[in-house]
């Protein structure tokens, strides 16, 4: 049987030919591509990592697939319901613990950490969720587009689709009886709203940074690292990438990531930051004309920052423990990080020209005692209005 099967689309609830034709326009041939998705999808009929047929599924990309077009990859994610065999991998998944490096094994299983942490469906994209990806790349890619005459290297959003009822309650069935009460509780709400496929253009398969140690077999920090890592990147083009695209992403307007999407996803955290200097999975991006109290801008501007150090220093080390013990928050690999991190980013911002003035002012150089003062007066300042509450 063949690994992957075209299908038709079902019901196209978003199309990129409508919203963004010039989008679709920059990339030569796209266009021809998405005339061919409209007409049929291909659904890959192993869950399993797999590279046959012009597609793959790298490891733990559960998700989603990649089919090779001359220009990059067309990513599908969220075709996983209409694949057969599903019983043995939610099996699977719920004898699996999920893994965080230097922390140990959490708790949940792989398929109760889903619901439980991520809000997400296991194997499986709400409908929702797939409209929320597509629209937030659309308006990344748009505003990039406008200002500086390019794409932006995260996802184009091609369709999205709606799967039909019956596949939902066949991946429902086979699914639910393996979740606790909670987390079948969550999924069946997000279910509600159907399921979802998400169909994107992105320049090559979207490698995800806390992969690598699956990839390169290695867990980081050996004397291998560095070189098997340069057989599938440059790390100095993806740092230079990374920093160059938050740069742009703040003066659009855009904060990378939301308090509310912590755990379940910023696009600059490791597991969504690609090893070419890309970003995938941008629902987490909000406006900043949308926050307006001092709190809500300095926590996601610095969870920005975060991310990124963790994800630059994850990059080069992997899932190596720092080794000084006595140094855990911050490490001193993390100090390494951050110390050449911040005048970097800062530096790119002016280059770009900040819109928003509270960007310009986050990364302003200001006297120790002040900026110390009012920075942390920025990031609590929700306690002084809760302190008289009895």
């Amino acid at each position: 049987m063949s690994l992957i099967v075209e299908t038709p689309p079902g019901e196209i609830v978003w199309d990129a030919g409508d919203s963004a034709p010039e989008l679709v326009a920059q990339v030569p041939g796209l266009a021809d591509h998405l005339a061919a998705l409209r007409r049929a999808v291909p659904v890959a009929q192993e869950l399993r990592p797999f590279e046959a047929e012009g597609c793959v599924r790298p490891h733990r990309h559960l998700r989603a697939f990649y089919r090779a077009i001359p220009e990059g990859v067309i990513a599908v994610k969220g075709s996983e319901p209409l694949a057969p065999h599903l019983q043995p991998h939610f099996a699977a998944l719920s004898r699996f613990r999920i893994d965080y490096p230097a922390r140990g094994k959490s708790l949940f299983s792989a398929l109760e950490h889903f619901p439980l942490i991520e809000q997400k469906i296991p194997l499986a994209v709400a409908l929702d969720e797939a409209i929320e990806d597509a629209r937030a790349a659309e308006a990344v890619q748009s505003a990039h587009f406008a200002r500086f005459g390019d794409l932006a290297r995260v996802p184009l959003p091609l369709l999205v689709l709606r799967w039909p009822d019956a596949a939902v309650e066949r991946h429902l069935a086979a699914m639910v009886p393996l979740l606790s009460g909670r987390a079948r509780r969550i999924v069946e709400t997000q279910a509600a709203g159907g399921f979802g496929a998400f169909v994107y253009y992105y320049p090559s398969v979207p490698l995800r940074v806390a992969h690598l140690p699956a990839i390169l077999g290695l867990n980081g920090g050996e004397p291998e690292w560095r070189p098997r890592l340069a057989a599938l990147a440059d790390p100095a083009v993806a740092i230079e990438r990374w920093i160059d695209l938050v740069a742009q992403l703040l003066v659009l307007g855009f904060l990378p990531g939301s308090i509310e999407s912590i755990g379940v996803g910023h696009c600059l955290e490791m597991k969504n930051a690609v090893i070419d200097g890309g970003f995938v999975d941008l629902g987490s991006v909000q406006r900043m004309e949308a926050v307006t109290t001092p709190q809500g801008f300095a926590e996601p501007m610095l969870a920005a920052v975060a991310d990124l150090a963790k994800t630059i220093r994850h990059l080069l080390r992997g899932n190596a423990v720092d080794v000084e013990a006595e140094y855990r928050n911050p490490s001193l690999a993390m100090l390494t990080v951050l110390h050449r991190l911040l005048p970097a980013l800062g530096e790119r911002v002016r280059a770009h020209g900040s819109a928003d003035p509270r960007v310009a002012a986050f990364f302003a150089p200001t006297p120790a005692p002040e900026g110390l003062i009012d920075g942390l007066a920025a990031l609590h300042s929700d306690e002084a209005s809760a302190g008289g509450h009895a």
